[in-house]
């Protein structure tokens, strides 16, 4: 029996080396792109750190205004996660930020008294606050609805602790 074509073994053995060829045709696939925002994410995470070793160390100093900060505390230490990146994509977490103030290893100072290190809270907030603002320009649009509510709440405890100050 004389064929007008190549046998069916031959069509698929010239598709499976077509197949092989194509995968190891030399071209590598490109790299996941890192996510923009993660250096965003990191620096802001960063801050929002030093505020929660520094409510930390305060209501250790100061224990009677565990009962007015803790809610604050709280509050800080939620952005954390609202700051982590998000995991449709091959990023690192920000629990291992690289950056130099990732990991405090100096204990944050305490003023003596209470209004003082409320004081202080104070203008750690404020400066938190700012530096959102300054984040937002450079941020994703998603990463700067998180960093404006992360801002505003920060606002709102500088204004909280000030009123409570009085």
């Amino acid at each position: 029996m004389d064929q007008a074509g190549p046998s069916r073994r031959a069509v698929l053995v010239g598709a499976g080396l077509l197949a092989v060829s194509a995968c190891s045709s030399g071209t590598e696939p490109e790299p996941p792109k890192p996510d923009p925002d993660l250096p965003i994410r990191a620096l802001a995470a960063d801050g929002v750190r030093g505020l929660v070793e520094m409510y930390a160390a305060v209501i250790r100093a100061h224990p009677d205004l565990r009962a007015e900060l803790a809610p604050l505390a709280a509050e800080t230490a939620a952005h954390l996660s609202a700051l982590e990146p998000p995991v449709t994509g091959p990023t690192a977490s920000l629990g291992a930020s690289t950056s130099p103030g990732a990991t405090s290893s100096t204990p944050v100072a305490v003023p003596a008294t209470a209004p003082a290190a409320r004081s202080a809270l104070v203008s750690a907030e404020r400066h938190e606050a700012e530096l959102r603002v300054t984040q937002l320009a450079s941020a994703s649009s998603a990463l700067a609805r998180v960093l404006a509510a992360i801002g505003a709440s920060e606002a709102t405890h500088a204004t909280l602790l000030r009123a409570g100050s009085r």
